[in-house]
């Protein structure tokens, strides 16, 4: 048989065999979220999966993955194969960590595919309902005096926006003495400033949310541009003389690199679909995120824009990487 005719066979054995592929997605999802259960990222991203899950026509199931300011998740993910059945959806610490960490297991922008901006959130500076302060001005009065003590200190996931919150007020209002109190999550750092343990802490809006609504948190002021529309007696910090002081948290939806393009495309346009879902626009209300959507290169630039931001300020606090 001649090298064409056991060509032409084999393609007519191939054919089939393609024909009959299945069709993506085929299978549940694996989401992993790279923060513990309760967080910012784990609120937004169960706000979510149920609309995009339905529109993927397959379970999306979330792996909750959290410790090392979501080093231990990403690199999960990292290592997945590029076949769109395991996700991430990492948070501000995925811009951070390169600075925070003198090596990672993984590369930031090398070893991810951006799908989408899926959302973001004010942070708010939130205090244990009996500390004396009910302003922001107020509350640099009362840091200061901690500070010059040589006991205040607020609680944090490292490499949160919560953290970024934390570290450019201090730069702001020349506090650098305070410590930053590392916790596995934001979930879990809010809980001890509801029990008392530490003072404060600044958090994505989701989490304080809850809590400032129950009397168990005090808010103090939101860090962003308008107050929010959950907590509209909240002043912002630009009301408050700390014009700079604005910083959110952000949820990225990515892929293992190398994902099929054709796969990335299928996952953006099932989120962005979700993202318009009547349900999901009011749970992300409820907990004070706001829905974006954009798409993969969008989403490739926040993370490049945030790396460079975030570097910047972290050097300046005299940040040390691990």
């Amino acid at each position: 048989m001649s090298r064409f005719s056991v060509l032409f066979v084999l393609s007519l054995l191939v054919a089939p065999a393609l024909a009959q592929s299945p069709a993506y997605p085929a299978k549940p999802i694996r989401l992993i979220v790279p923060a513990a259960p309760g967080g910012g990222t784990d609120i937004a991203t169960r706000s979510v999966v149920p609309a995009f899950q339905d529109n993927l026509g397959q379970p999306v199931v979330i792996d909750n993955r959290g410790g090392a300011g979501g080093v231990i998740g990403t690199e999960i993910a990292s290592k997945a194969a590029p076949d769109g059945y395991t996700l991430l959806m990492v948070y501000v610490s995925h811009a951070t960590n390169p600075t925070l960490y003198k090596t990672l297991p993984y590369d930031t922008l090398k070893d991810f595919a951006p799908i989408a901006l899926v959302a973001h959130e004010p942070n708010v500076l939130v205090t244990h309902p009996s500390v004396p302060a009910n302003t922001l001005a107020e509350f640099i009065a009362w840091a200061r005096e901690g500070a010059a003590k040589g006991k205040l200190s607020y609680a944090t996931d490292p490499g949160s926006a919560g953290f970024l919150a934390g570290e450019l007020f201090k730069q702001a209002a020349n506090l650098k003495s305070i410590e930053a109190i590392p916790y596995k999550g934001s979930g879990p750092a809010a809980a001890d400033v509801v029990a008392g343990h530490v003072p404060y802490m600044w958090s994505v809006i989701s989490i304080a949310t809850p809590f400032v609504k129950g009397g168990r948190l005090k808010a103090i002021s939101i860090a962003a541009e308008q107050r929010a529309a959950v907590m509209p007696d909240v002043p912002t910090t630009a009301e408050g003389g700390m014009r700079d002081l604005v910083v959110s948290g952000w949820y990225v939806l990515v892929a293992p690199a190398n994902t099929p393009k054709n796969i990335i495309d299928r996952l953006h346009a099932d989120m962005s679909k979700a993202l318009k879902n009547e349900a999901v626009l009011q749970r992300l209300a409820t907990s004070g995120s706001l829905p974006i959507g954009a798409g993969p290169a969008e989403a490739a630039a926040h993370i490049r824009s945030e790396m460079i931001r975030w570097d910047r300020v972290l050097k300046a606090a005299g940040v040390q990487p691990n």
